[in-house]
């Protein structure tokens, strides 16, 4: 995996390091969006502002996003293959109540409303808030 890896930095013209491949591997890995605070349990060698420096890098290459949910700490997740360095694919997110993660809707089409006269939307967020199916195999 860890050349797959590292096709895909070169792929989106990201320096490759050791930092890089293991933050990423962690991602692909991962069904559902990580905050930067669960990266660096996971990774408890790689120091914050490292971590934060590679997420902030990704998402400038359209690696990965950023997803707002209800939690306070922004996580990131891995961007589809439609995704550009200026064109994210529109797709919304669920956001489990139970466990608390929030997953990539990437499968379900989600359109802009059009808005009035005179506004324009920069950002854009549909976060869906349920239980997810994991959790709900669980508490049957």
């Amino acid at each position: 995996m860890k050349t797959e890896i590292e096709e895909l930095l070169r792929k989106k013209e990201i320096k490759i390091t050791a930092n890089r491949i293991l933050i990423l591997e962690l991602l692909l890995n991962t069904p559902h969006s990580l905050s930067i605070a669960t990266i660096e349990k996971a990774l408890p060698w790689a120091d914050r502002a490292t971590i934060f420096r590679t997420l902030k890098t990704f998402e400038k290459k359209a690696l990965l996003h950023a997803v707002k949910d209800d939690d306070k700490p922004i996580k990131y997740a891995i961007c589809s293959d439609a995704c550009e360095v200026n064109y994210h694919k529109i797709h919304p997110h669920f956001h489990c109540d139970t466990c608390g993660n929030t997953f990539c809707l990437y499968d379900y089409d989600f359109r802009l409303p059009k808005l009035p006269d005179n506004y324009t939307a920069d950002k854009y967020s549909l976060v869906i808030n349920g239980i997810c199916s994991n959790c709900q195999k669980h508490n049957i």
